[in-house]
C-alpha cells in the first residue's frame, strides 16, 4: 500500500534571487523607455513608468504566482498552506514549474500497516470490520484501531495507519483515531489544525473520544469519509 501525497520542492536560493533581479531590471527598463518616449517630461514619466511596472509585477506575482523573472527562471510563487498564488509574503514559497519541482506532483511512498491484534486482545465487538469509504471512491478496511491522516505515524505497532492524499493540506499529518466499539465506532480528533466535522457541521472536540453509530460521515478538511459496518465472513448480518 502506498501513500500518494504532494510535496513542495523549493529551487536553489540563487534562482529566486535571480528572478527578483530580473523583475527589478525589467521595471528600470520600462522606466527608461518611458523617459525616451517623452524626454521633455522624463523626470515624471520615468518614475511613473517604473511604479506602474512594479505594481503590475506585484499583481502578477500575487494573482498568478508569476512574473517576468519567474517566467524566465521557470518559477512560481505559491502559498505554503493552500498551494495557490497568494499575496501573503510571509508564508509564500517559490517552486519550479514542471519537472521534479512541480508542487502538485504526486509522490508515492510506502505505508506500513500493523499486524492484526493477537487473539487474546480482541474485543467481543470485533465481530464487525470497519469499512472507510472515502469521497473519491477508495475504501480501507479496519479490523480494530487505526489512525487517519495525510501522513500518519504512531509508535503502537497494533494500530493501522491510513494515509489519505490531500493536495490542499487541510488534513493534518496525524488527524483522527478510529476504534471499533459496541454499536459503532469511537473517534478521537488528535489535535488536528482543521478540525473534524459531522455531516451536521458539528465539530468534534479535540482529544476527546466520541462514539458515533455505523453509517456516520465525517469531514476531515476537504475530504468526506463514511464509516460503514462490514460483518466478518460467516457471521449473520
Amino acid at each position: 500500500m502506498t501513500d500518494v501525497s504532494s510535496a513542495i520542492v523549493e529551487p536553489p536560493r540563487a534562482a529566486s534571487v535571480g528572478s527578483l533581479v530580473i523583475d527589478v531590471l525589467a521595471a528600470l527598463f520600462i522606466a527608461l523607455i518611458a523617459a525616451l518616449l517623452s524626454p521633455e517630461n522624463a523626470a515624471v514619466t520615468a518614475p511613473v513608468g517604473a511604479a506602474i511596472a512594479l505594481v503590475g509585477l506585484v499583481l502578477w506575482r500575487g494573482i498568478l504566482g508569476g512574473g517576468i523573472g519567474h517566467s524566465i527562471m521557470r518559477l512560481r510563487s505559491i502559498d505554503t498552506i493552500t498551494g495557490l498564488p497568494s499575496f501573503r509574503v510571509m508564508r509564500t514559497a517559490t517552486v519550479r514549474r514542471g519537472g521534479d519541482g512541480d508542487p502538485f506532483a504526486l509522490r508515492a511512498h510506502p505505508v506500513v500497516f500493523a499486524k492484526p491484534l493477537p487473539e487474546p486482545r480482541r474485543r467481543e465487538s470485533e465481530g464487525s470490520h470497519l469499512r472507510l469509504l472515502i469521497d473519491d471512491g477508495t475504501t480501507h478496511l479496519v479490523q480494530n484501531t487505526a489512525i487517519i491522516g495525510r501522513n500518519p505515524t504512531t509508535k503502537d505497532p497494533a494500530v493501522a495507519l491510513i494515509a489519505i492524499p490531500d493536495l490542499t493540506r487541510t488534513i493534518s499529518r496525524t488527524h483522527l483515531q478510529v476504534e471499533i466499539a459496541e454499536g459503532g465506532v469511537v473517534v478521537t480528533d488528535l489535535g488536528s489544525s482543521g478540525g473534524t466535522l459531522l455531516d451536521t457541521d458539528e465539530e468534534l472536540p479535540r482529544h476527546v473520544p466520541t462514539p458515533i453509530p455505523w453509517g456516520t460521515a465525517l469531514v476531515l478538511g476537504t475530504r468526506r469519509i463514511v464509516f460503514e459496518q462490514r460483518r466478518r465472513s460467516g457471521e449473520a448480518a
